[in-house]
């Protein structure tokens, strides 16, 4: 276990003059404690700050818990899971101010520890998150590798593809071949999206059958122990006509463009900026409908995040700490440009880190347009 983590999160909780913290985020316990017995949609597990680190979890996981306990983390067993917030108020309550996770704990949690601790409860936002946005080496590292399975599933799959297959079907064997390639598993659900389908950027993948003229957008990302990958590819099945291969070029040439105008202190906006300037030029910019890029790492989507600082609102994006994110060394993040019409779309997505001032790509990016 990375007790580094621990110690770091309990200089955060007294930056912010607390004494106590309440962590239910199942990813964030991950992260501090390295446990991850039980699903992320469970809340049967809980890490408490008191203002030593003490995880919480029921009988059932026992064995799972005990990997994690040491000098720097108690592990506590309760008999069954509703017991864990009893014994997590009975731990802090010495605690003069408590902090927890406003974005995760859930409104019958939140009353519970109200009534049990009064008005010591203190919301907070992103304090572990803001942590998790610069990497390690392992962290990279493991990405890095998530992602070159990621890219080699992708080569590996285009040679089984066949006219007449149906987006689920070349889903599934997706993720057959990423779990042959060593991943752990998807990193999220894939996105097959053919023809009209992929003018929509997040397609659900149905039963259409591929056929010849076809526009082919592929977004997934295998995991690799614990961390996640991301890729996006378009492909044209039979020769791409000339306003296909116009906006592949100018997608290409844009996310060229971003990548480029990347270097340690650059504003996640400038970045973004860049792309959008490209489009504005050739008059496309009303047809690039999201943002450049977000993080990536224990989660498929998180800081930073590549768009205008203040688009934020009303989108379902986590909110941020401050108007505009500085890119910087050891962070990890997806470049995916794309442009999108009633007749298909075209994405290309690559993941980024920041080395020695530079921005790197992780992997293989794309140099060419692909048909098959």
């Amino acid at each position: 276990m990375d007790n580094r983590r621990l110690k770091t999160f309990l200089q955060v909780i007294k930056s912010h003059h607390l004494d106590g913290f309440i962590v239910t985020n199942p990813i964030n316990i991950f992260y501090l404690s390295e446990f991850r017995g039980i699903s992320q949609t469970e809340r049967e597990s809980i890490l408490i700050f008191c203002p030593s680190p003490v995880f919480l979890t029921a009988s059932l996981y026992q064995n799972e818990a005990g990997k994690v306990a040491g000098k720097n983390l108690k592990v506590k067993i309760v008999p069954q899971s509703y017991l864990i917030h009893q014994k997590a108020a009975s731990l802090l309550k010495n605690c003069r101010r408590i902090g927890f996770e406003e974005n995760n704990l859930t409104f019958h949690e939140y009353q519970y520890f109200r009534k049990a601790l009064g008005d010591k409860l203190a919301p907070k936002n992103n304090l572990i998150e803001n942590l998790r946005v610069t990497k390690t080496e392992d962290e990279i590292k493991k990405i890095e590798k998530a992602q070159i399975i990621s890219q080699k599933a992708f080569e590996k799959l285009l040679k089984t593809v066949k006219i007449g297959q149906t987006e689920d079907e070349i889903a599934e064997k997706l993720a057959q071949v990423i779990k042959s390639l060593g991943g752990q598993d998807l990193a999220f659900e894939s996105i097959i999206a053919s023809g009209p389908n992929s003018g929509i950027p997040h397609h659900v993948t149905g039963r259409r059958k591929i056929k010849k003229g076809d526009i082919l957008l592929f977004d997934f990302g295998a995991k690799y122990q614990n961390y996640c990958a991301d890729l996006s590819r378009t492909i044209f099945l039979g020769r791409a006509g000339d306003r296909q291969r116009n906006i592949f070029n100018h997608v290409l040439t844009t996310q060229q463009k971003a990548i480029a105008k990347i270097e340690s202190g650059t504003k996640s906006p400038d970045a973004y900026h860049a792309a959008l300037d490209h489009f504005k030029k050739h008059k496309l910019n009303k047809y690039f409908i999201h943002g450049l890029g977000h993080g990536i790492g224990l989660e498929v989507h998180e800081a930073p995040y590549l768009r205008p600082f203040d688009s934020a609102q009303g989108h379902g994006l986590k909110p941020k700490t401050t108007d505009e994110e500085i890119l910087t060394e050891g962070m990890v993040f997806s470049v995916e440009p794309g442009l999108y019409f009633s007749w298909g779309g075209i994405r290309i997505e690559d993941l980024v880190t920041i080395a020695n001032g530079k921005a790197k790509v992780l992997g293989k990016t794309v140099t060419e347009i692909i048909e098959i």
